[in-house]
């Protein structure tokens, strides 16, 4: 009953996972606020990898080049404050909460490309089996599960097996992590049958140079994919990859 939402929040208060401020939501208002002034300042971007570009263009200089395997982004924010330490504090102090704020701030910031949204199935980046058993969750699900998606979309946590790498991406220049990323990823035994001919939308917490998700949208077109879609938290500048 909303009475008693309203109640409890007040009774229970929380921090905002930005400022930390103690408040009933998650995510503040002045906190929405400043990531709202963030976005009016994206202007326009390559169509497929979401870079910045000049007006007058419609892909970057690295698409234009060599199109990536997925076929387009989307994201909430550059891999900036006041959002960056919300998510070090999800993947790297276990703040689950941080996920419902990530997703609440899609589902107000993005309503209309999840009303628009035509995939047919959400999949997260998967994590290796060593660091999801380390770390005891995968981020991007935990994320992804709380999109206020059409129910037509399918959600489907555990379709791709990711192998291990020995060496942490965030590391690795853009050269190294396009190596690194190759034939990282493969099918479960039936999930073939599940994708082919089918939208898939790809979501994962941070893009950097994008070969994570180049190489995951390779190995789902291999499998009979027609299209794939990501969706990401942050963006890093181009300037920090």
């Amino acid at each position: 009953m909303s009475w008693l939402r309203t109640a409890t929040q007040y009774l229970i208060p929380t921090l905002c996972m930005v400022c930390e401020q103690v408040q009933a939501e998650i995510v503040c208002f002045p906190c929405r606020d400043r990531i709202a002034q963030n976005r009016l300042q994206f202007g326009p971007s390559c169509l497929v990898c979401a870079l910045p570009i000049r007006p007058h263009q419609s892909l970057c200089a690295q698409c234009e080049q060599a199109k990536p395997a997925f076929d387009h982004v989307t994201y909430l924010d550059l891999y900036q404050e006041p959002l960056r330490q919300a998510l070090h504090l999800l993947k790297y102090q276990k703040r689950l909460a941080c996920a419902s704020g990530f997703a609440l701030l899609w589902n107000v910031f993005h309503q209309h490309t999840l009303k628009a949204c035509d995939a047919d199935v959400l999949i997260p980046v998967p994590l290796n089996p060593t660091k999801l058993a380390a770390r005891g969750f995968n981020q991007a699900w935990e994320i992804a599960k709380r999109f206020d998606l059409p129910k037509s979309i399918r959600r489907i946590p555990n379709l791709v097996i990711c192998h291990p790498t020995h060496t942490a991406q965030a590391s690795l220049n853009r050269a190294e992590r396009t190596v690194s990323t190759q034939d990282r990823f493969a099918l479960k035994g039936g999930a073939a049958s599940m994708i082919r001919d089918q939208h898939i939308l790809i979501v994962d917490d941070v893009m950097t140079t994008g070969s994570t998700i180049h190489s995951l949208a390779t190995t789902l077109k291999k499998s009979g994919a027609k299209r794939v879609s990501a969706w990401t938290i942050l963006r890093t500048p181009p300037w920090e990859s």
